[in-house]
């Protein structure tokens, strides 16, 4: 039986300090890894805040017109109050036609929402009957 000869303790120690430098490269690229994913999926969770704040603001506004307290003459971008201030709401009212051509007391309200600082445009569109607020008043 032959027995390889033990290597000298310069090499071992050699080894070990390879192996330690392996293992910290290898946790430095797992943490890179981690890292970006959680920042990716931050991105993501703002992006989708900002979109579900978008849908109930134009929601809001619908629902503001539909009750009167909103008029649908307001003209351009009209800014919201804060914690909204980087939001601004724009009103494209269509009124609508009957198929013989007459007017149907109905109006297209589209409403569009768009963020200042980011590419986030969100539309919402009803049909709806704008109220009568001159009967509503005359009854208080």
């Amino acid at each position: 039986m032959r027995f390889s000869p033990a290597p000298p303790a310069s090499l071992r120690r050699g080894t070990a300090l390879l192996e330690v430098l392996l293992a910290l490269a290898l946790f430095v690229v797992a943490a890179a890894i981690v890292t970006s994913g959680m920042s990716a999926s931050t991105d993501n969770l703002d992006r989708q805040r900002r979109n579900t704040h978008a849908a109930n603001l134009a929601a809001t506004v619908l629902a503001e017109i539909q009750l009167g307290i909103r008029s649908t003459a307001e003209a351009g971008e009209q800014p919201f109050a804060a914690p909204f201030d980087k939001l601004t709401a724009e009103l494209v009212v269509t009124p609508t036609e009957t198929e013989a051509g007459e007017a149907s007391g109905l109006l297209r309200v589209e409403v569009i929402i768009r963020h200042q600082e980011s590419a986030l445009v969100r539309r919402l569109a009803q049909v709806i009957r704008v109220p009568d607020t001159s009967a509503r008043t005359a009854a208080f």
